[in-house]
């Protein structure tokens, strides 16, 4: 089965979504790119 890929907005580098995004319990999101450190936090979802 195929893994979706995140890109990242600052280096442009492909990730697969597991090991970029973090859910937490308060319906935030954070995007963590493991090849520039880049962090996006509270990323708006259909969950809230």
């Amino acid at each position: 089965m195929h893994t979706p890929q995140v890109v990242c907005p600052n280096c442009g580098q492909q990730a697969e979504l597991e090991e970029v995004l973090t859910a937490q319990s308060n319906q935030n999101v954070i995007y963590t790119c493991p090849s520039c450190s880049y962090i996006m936090r509270n990323i708006i979802t259909s969950k809230g």
